[in-house]
């Protein structure tokens, strides 16, 4: 009998789990826990721990093998979300944004034809067949004839890729003749920012005559008048959202969306001027963020669905060792690795956050793609993201987590973070924490109706 290597997860009283660095978990009692301590089980507690790989034996070590090769399956891929950022300006004025957003028409803010032409040639060298294009910005809508360029020409390229088309707009420059477009060409998945009710996303997201009540009208149309596949919403939390959880679960059940995605402030861009009026401590956006998972778990057993999307993605890494696919739940995280930032003037940047400081520029779309995503550059990000060497990889929750070298730098002035001052690790610790005692409430229930059918833990 060899034990893996596991970590221990004190849920309450008498009841704990353990937890191997290939994300395998299995729940045992005070008893259990002396007798693995002890390195003795009786025979149904260790086939209890051989079919969740705590113990290894013949009969599980290619079965480890194969959970090791799904949780890092993302190395052995090239590029498949391409962030295009047609314009760097907005007509927003966000005091979180993060991009650093450029005025309306300030010289230099928007991408040319040949930059865009370009972008889409090094984008094809991509090896994957399948990819997402996505555009960003500044607000993307600002410059919407190079979204029409850009997907025009990228038609006649050959050998053709399946794209899926993105965008992640405010919408408040979205009009009918621009949704017509988007859904005759393709572009039918849209994401969008909704803070709260009015009095909330008006003051987090200032312009002129306020977009609170343009964002609801287009969250709506785009759904039912023009059929979009999926109207997706973020949730920024400033602390001027803090005392409105509940109001702003409201909005999101008034709306009938599917789901919320509470997203805590970040130090960089314009947040980071501004820190003093919206930032917070992390206890102060996890009491938040409790109560909005709260709200979302009681509407759910109580018949109206709304998943929280943080808690949901945990859950998704607890029942499975396949890779979340999303760039902050993967290790290393999906900087150059899934995914990449094009600027209007050509830079590529390692991720969406990275695009707003220059120590995370990895080249330009002049070059070969193979000279931007295997240069040092992006191997270090890559390498320091994986968090080995360094703390994390001592951490219970290393097999879920990563770091993000981005924010690191952002509030630490270092890629490496200072872990027990780092904000987004004291947050993912106790968001872990707290699905783990949802598993083991009858609030499991609204867990496993957001994995859906066939996944639940």
């Amino acid at each position: 009998m060899q034990f893996n290597k596991f970590f221990v997860h004190k849920v309450k009283p008498g009841v704990f789990v353990l937890i191997t660095d290939a994300g395998n978990w299995v729940k045992v009692s005070e008893s259990e826990l002396s007798a693995v301590k002890e390195g003795k089980p009786g025979k149904a507690l260790f086939k209890k721990l051989e079919e969740k790989k705590i113990v290894l034996t013949g009969k599980n070590k290619e079965s480890l093998a194969r959970d090791y090769r799904n949780l890092y399956e993302h190395l052995t891929h090239g590029i498949s979300l391409h962030i295009i950022n047609p314009t760097m300006a907005c007509n927003h004025s966000c005091h979180y944004c993060y991009a650093n957003a450029l005025p309306v028409g300030k010289r230099g803010a928007a991408m040319s034809e040949e930059t865009a032409k370009k972008t889409v040639d090094f984008v094809w060298q991509s090896p994957m067949k399948n990819i997402v294009i996505e555009f960003q910005g500044g607000e993307p809508l600002a410059n919407f004839p190079i979204i029409q360029f850009i997907m025009d020409y990228a038609k006649t390229k050959r050998p053709g890729k399946k794209v899926h088309w993105r965008m992640v707009s405010n919408l408040s420059l979205m009009d009918e003749t621009i949704a017509a477009w988007c859904k005759k060409n393709g572009l039918l998945d849209i994401c969008t920012s909704l803070d709260g009710p009015k009095n909330v996303h008006n003051k987090n997201r200032p312009m002129p005559g306020g977009s609170h009540s343009k964002v609801v009208h287009w969250i709506n149309s785009l759904r039912s008048d023009f059929g979009f596949e999926r109207v997706g919403t973020l949730c920024t939390v400033t602390k001027n959202s803090l005392p409105f959880a509940r109001e702003i679960v409201d909005q999101y059940l008034s709306l009938g969306l599917p789901d919320i995605t509470p997203v805590s402030i970040r130090q960089i861009g314009r947040a980071k001027q501004n820190w003093q009026s919206i930032g917070y401590r992390p206890e102060q956006y996890l009491e938040f963020w409790r109560t909005v998972l709260g709200e979302c778990i009681e509407s759910t057993l109580n018949g109206k669905y709304l998943a929280e999307q943080f808690s949901l993605m945990i859950a998704q890494k607890l029942s499975s060792p396949k890779p979340a696919f999303h760039t902050c739940f993967s290790k290393p995280c999906g900087a150059a690795l899934m995914q990449a930032s094009y600027q209007p003037d050509g830079g590529i940047y390692t991720c969406d956050e990275g695009k707003s400081e220059e120590i995370f520029r990895l080249g330009t779309v002049e070059q070969k793609y193979v000279d931007v995503f295997a240069s040092q550059n992006a191997l270090n990000m890559v390498s320091i993201s994986s968090s080995l060497g360094l703390l994390c990889n001592e951490c219970k929750w290393n097999p879920y987590c990563s770091f993000c070298p981005v924010m690191a730098y952002a509030s630490q002035g270092s890629l490496v973070p200072t872990l027990y001052n780092n904000t987004d690790c004291v947050i993912k610790k106790s968001q872990f924490s707290t699905v783990f005692e949802k598993l083991f409430s009858g609030e499991k229930k609204a867990l496993n109706q957001w994995l859906g059918a066939g996944k639940a833990l």
